[in-house]
């Protein structure tokens, strides 16, 4: 089990986490093709979360702290969730333990620091789903990070003005063939890696 160390009181504020990753593509060491053996040696034990649902490929959770990275069966990191709504993240730190860090961003302060960095995106927004809407970026070929806003904290809560960061996920495509097990059949779940890979395939939305 992963040792529970926190490093320090909580640091204010996720925004230079967000922005290296929007602009590379990586959380520290946590990117597309990172092998977990190697995470594991910077981070200590993961905690086992189990199979992805219905991923017949044999995908599974592993995590650290509040991060939650998907492997394929080889072992190479294909997606992370990062559930930015719980209002504060434990992320991990080389050598093992945890910081706390404050995750409430809103689109104004998100939006000014993927500027201030010299990045661009795309805005995504749903037409059944009014109160949402997401950032997409591709810092790297096949490799895209999302920032999912929403237009309040909690269900209950009447709308907000400046939209808060409710998720950020990071996934890529260019697992198609899985070192492993080589090319996926037409009709496995690893035939079509961007669907398998998308944010929209991550933990629900826990507002």
């Amino acid at each position: 089990m992963q040792q529970d160390q926190r490093t320090g009181p909580p640091v204010s504020g996720l925004i230079a986490e967000l922005t290296a990753l929007a602009a590379t593509g990586a959380l520290d060491a946590l990117r597309v093709g990172a092998a977990l053996p190697g995470l594991t040696a910077r981070y200590g034990e993961p905690w086992d979360g189990g199979p992805v649902d219905g991923a017949a490929s044999g995908t599974h959770w592993f995590g650290w702290g509040s991060l939650q990275p998907v492997f394929c069966r080889c072992g190479l990191l294909e997606r992370l969730f990062i559930p930015v709504w719980h209002g504060e993240l434990e992320l991990p730190v080389p050598g093992g333990g945890l910081r706390t860090v404050d995750s409430h961003v809103t689109e104004s302060v998100l939006t000014a620091a993927l500027s201030a960095a010299g990045l661009s995106w795309r805005t995504v927004t749903y037409e059944n789903l009014s109160d949402q809407r997401t950032l997409e970026l591709k810092p790297a070929e096949d490799v895209w990070v999302s920032f999912v806003l929403t237009d309040r904290e909690n269900y209950d809560d009447p709308p907000l003005q400046d939209w808060v960061l409710s998720k950020a996920g990071l996934w890529g495509i260019d697992h198609a063939r899985c070192p492993d097990a080589g090319s996926p059949d037409a009709d496995s779940p690893d035939a079509d890696s961007r669907g398998a890979g998308s944010p929209d395939a991550g933990p629900v939305d826990g507002r």
